[in-house]
């Protein structure tokens, strides 16, 4: 080889070597077994939905049923009382709802919390498949009972 070929392969590999490093620089960093943090937007029901009316009137009886689902389908994720810190919660990406929570309470809607429950969002389910529409309503009526204790 010249000097003139030696050279011009030098530059070509201090050049490859910066363009690596360069990479190596842009590239995410990742711990092993680690999963990135996706941050969601906030979950907003369409405003149809959100001015629904919750038709089903709150009674001992619809409160017992609901109760009942509660303890098998959402205490696993939203706790005992409601305030998001069920056995599963720290397992997922995002927390759950705190429903003891008055002041958000206090904003959301009926037709709101029943279209969240029916639709669902990863790691939420979707119920609507599952529980009637006059089960989810009452779970909306027992839900709401957690903000005011």
């Amino acid at each position: 080889m010249t000097d003139s070929e030696d050279g011009t392969i030098l530059l070509w590999l201090k050049r490859a070597a910066g363009f690596f490093a360069v990479l190596t620089l842009l590239s995410p960093v990742a711990t092993y077994g680690a999963e990135p943090q996706k941050i969601k937007p906030p979950w907003e029901a369409p405003e149809g939905d959100k001015k629904a009316k919750n038709p089903v009137k709150v009674t001992r009886e619809g409160l017992n049923d609901a109760a009942k689902l509660y303890l098998q389908n959402c205490i696993i994720c939203h706790g005992k009382t409601g305030a998001g810190n069920g056995p599963q919660a720290k397992k997922l990406p995002q927390k759950p709802a705190n429903f003891t929570d008055a002041k958000m309470m206090s904003k959301v809607t009926d037709g709101e919390l029943f279209w969240k429950m029916s639709t669902g969002r990863p790691p939420m389910p979707a119920w609507q498949a599952q529980l009637s529409d006059t089960q989810r309503w009452q779970l909306v009526n027992y839900i709401r009972t957690f903000a005011g204790r």
